[in-house]
């Protein structure tokens, strides 16, 4: 006779089993990358923001003679 916690596991087991291909098969939409901000080589909009040592940066500030690169990122600790 099985025991009163192999039922449950059991169970679990086999409906994980039944409901993992409806997981895999769902694809992502695809996102459309050129609606989402400024494009390579596109002009910035004017902006001026603090950094994590409170210096305030803008684009005057910023661009070197090469131009220069923004990568913004997004902290977790908010």
């Amino acid at each position: 006779m099985k025991s009163a916690l192999q039922k449950p596991a059991w169970w679990l087991l086999l409906s994980g089993m039944l409901l993992l291909p409806l997981t895999v098969t769902a694809q992502p939409e695809a996102i459309d990358l050129s609606t989402r901000g400024p494009q390579v080589g596109e002009a910035i909009p004017e902006f001026s923001l603090p950094d994590q040592n409170g210096q305030v940066w803008n684009q005057d500030t910023i661009l070197g003679p090469n131009g220069a690169m923004l990568v913004f990122i997004r902290s977790a600790d908010w």
